[in-house]
């Protein structure tokens, strides 16, 4: 019988070179907290879909989000798959197993609330605002604003070069749960970004008393926490009324690209990305007048 277990932390290991350290740590995080477990009772021979999918309820259940068990299933299926033909697996469709998507708490914010935001970020001065204003303006992701020094900004030819991102990582041996690690980015992610009017003025105003070795956000040669910079947006949004968050801030840009009829390429190029999802808004359904007008366009 195969030591589903063992089998586990070889596919870990082998992994280790081929993903980022974050990455590696949401595996090693998923393994040993969901599938050791799940192996005390299961064998990968025996697995079949009503197993999987009555555990993966069994965790929602119990009050586990969607994405994590979304997460936990695409683990189990890439360690099945891997020792699948090596070991004679019977094949199991996946697909078939359907986590449900749990509906989001917060909607992206209206277009007044949106500008309440961005007006009001733009009478303050400091790290929290500014990286609410990169990530309503640029799109950028929280770890790109983290990573950029003021040396990346180019005020001159009005442009932002990401060059690196950060990303939270475990870290065993200072006792610390993680830890900030700064790591160079490839195309797409490596990029120049316009920089636009309002937040080009503001950026000329915020670099005056800032040192060009320094992080952007912190003003310090360390990055800054990112549950800092998200309790800091949470405490604005309270004020203002509403809550969000910067992926959905970021999310929100692409959207209002789109909307403004951006060219697609362009809208990928600066979000740093090589591919697109869209999706359909709830219950959406034009007029057929506005069918016949964007047709036309063709």
């Amino acid at each position: 019988m195969l030591n589903s277990q063992t089998l586990c932390f070889e596919w870990l290991r082998s992994k280790k070179e081929d993903v980022k350290p974050s990455t590696y740590n949401k595996y090693e995080m998923i393994i040993n907290n969901y599938l050791i477990s799940f192996f005390e009772k299961n064998t990968l021979e025996q697995l079949n879909i009503e197993v999987i999918k009555q555990y993966l309820m069994k965790l929602i259940n119990k009050g586990l989000s969607s994405s994590i068990v979304q997460s936990i299933k695409n683990v189990l299926k890439a360690i099945y798959i891997t020792y699948e033909d090596q070991y004679g697996l019977n094949h199991i469709d996946f697909s078939l197993v359907k986590i449900e998507q749990d509906k989001k708490e917060n909607e992206y914010l209206t277009d007044k609330q949106f500008n309440q935001l961005h007006q009001y970020c733009m009478k303050e001065k400091n790290d929290i605002c500014l990286s609410i204003l990169l990530a309503m303006d640029t799109g950028m992701m929280i770890g790109e604003i983290c990573a950029l020094k003021v040396s990346d900004i180019d005020l001159d030819k009005q442009l932002i070069h990401i060059s690196k991102r950060t990303q939270r990582v475990k870290n065993d041996e200072e006792g610390s749960k993680t830890v900030y690690d700064i790591y160079d980015v490839e195309w797409p992610i490596l990029r120049d970004i316009t920089i636009p009017k309002e937040l080009f003025f503001y950026l000329q105003e915020y670099l005056d008393c800032v040192d060009k070795d320094c992080y952007l956000t912190s003003c310090q040669d360390v990055v800054s926490d990112f549950t800092k910079l998200q309790r800091g947006l949470d405490r604005i949004g309270h004020i203002l009324g509403f809550k969000t968050t910067f992926k959905d801030l970021r999310n929100m840009y692409k959207e209002r690209c789109l909307r403004s009829c951006m060219d697609i390429h362009i809208v990928m190029e600066l979000l740093g990305v090589q591919s697109m999802k869209l999706s359909l808004p709830e219950n959406y359904k034009s007029s057929d007048e506005e069918k016949k007008k964007q047709i036309n366009k063709l």
